[in-house]
């Protein structure tokens, strides 16, 4: 799934012919969701749109409180009001409708900016390429179709999300043509080093020692397989929140010989969400975890909400990996 250039064009051109622009982030916002959307706010501002952004979370991750118009953001946690009152709405690095804010009716006058594989294209226009590595590419790719300004303010946005989204640079989604957008961003300015710290070096005390419990409740099965967990007592005790756990499931990745990480969370509310991380060397991956329970994302990160207790997830996550491991081995040996 690729974009063309007219299509990029073409929304861009969307994008300048609204002056109301309501934009909407998926759950649990990561580097990569804020970056895009505080970079289309900033370009918003220059064009002098009017504009207001949702999201379904109560705060946003601490660790980018260095991104500008952090103050656009409300959250929305029931059926959001789609009326056709000349507004475009916009959403930003949301694979489908249910990522998002409840209540999306097709036929409102939107644009779904994406580079998820398995996007939908739920929206009126979409601007979609799952070969893409962040929402933020996209969107840069939308600037240079449109011959928008890209100030470093902006260059700044869209680098965070581009570095985060890749992993430093480290994922496979890491294209050619993402390291040459990369570069014209730090032409325009950005320090790469500075950038670096300000994204990786900014976890909250509350953050660590929730990363900290998390670690402690590691568990390593089948030998390429680790789970973790999050109980909504855990929050409470060390007055973290749901944010603090943006960059965790990638931690969990890094110990040796494993192959799919899955961080449970149990949110105050009782809800259980999961986030999923794989590398090569298993007959399946993240995505095709997250699917079996609803959710979406990518091939090697992707994310879902689990029903049941947090004891009755784990339990369930554990039994389906290990048997989606036994039948692929099988069939592998049978072929």
């Amino acid at each position: 799934m690729t974009t063309s250039i007219e299509n990029l064009t073409r929304t861009s051109e969307i994008l300048k012919a609204s002056q109301n622009w309501v934009i909407f982030t998926h759950k649990k916002p990561d580097g990569d969701a804020i970056g895009s959307v505080t970079a289309l706010i900033t370009a918003g501002l220059k064009l002098g749109k009017n504009i207001k952004w949702y999201g379904v979370e109560n705060d946003l991750p601490p660790r980018y409180f260095f991104l500008p118009n952090l103050n656009y953001y409300e959250s929305c946690q029931n059926n959001f009001n789609f009326m056709d009152s000349g507004e475009l709405y916009i959403f930003l690095d949301c694979a489908n409708e249910t990522r998002s804010i409840k209540g999306f009716q097709t036929g409102v006058h939107s644009v779904n900016i994406d580079h998820h594989e398995d996007n939908t294209h739920y929206a009126e226009y979409n601007c979609v390429d799952g070969k893409a590595s962040s929402a933020c590419e996209m969107l840069m790719r939308i600037f240079r179709a449109g011959n928008w300004e890209i100030n470093k303010q902006i260059a700044e946005c869209l680098y965070t999300g581009i570095y985060t989204d890749t992993g430093g640079f480290s994922f496979s989604s890491t294209s050619a043509r993402t390291h040459k957008l990369t570069a014209e961003l730090l032409d325009l300015g950005v320090d790469a080093g500075h950038m670096s710290d300000l994204i990786n070096q900014n976890l909250t005390q509350s953050g660590a020692l929730l990363w900290s419990r998390a670690l402690s409740h590691i568990k390593i099965f089948g030998d390429v397989f680790l789970t973790s967990w999050l109980c909504a007592q855990d929050f409470r005790d060390l007055k973290a929140v749901s944010p603090d756990t943006e960059g965790l499931p990638n931690l969990l990745m890094s110990v040796r010989n494993v192959k799919l990480a899955v961080l449970l969370t149990e949110n105050f509310n009782g809800e259980i969400r999961g986030s999923f991380r794989s590398r090569e060397g298993i007959n399946f991956g993240a995505g095709d975890i997250a699917r079996s329970y609803g959710g979406g994302g990518h091939a090697r990160a992707a994310g879902a909400t689990l029903s049941g207790s947090l004891e009755e997830c784990l339990k369930g996550v554990e039994n389906l990996l290990l048997k989606k491991y036994h039948d692929g081995n099988n069939i592998i040996k049978q072929a």
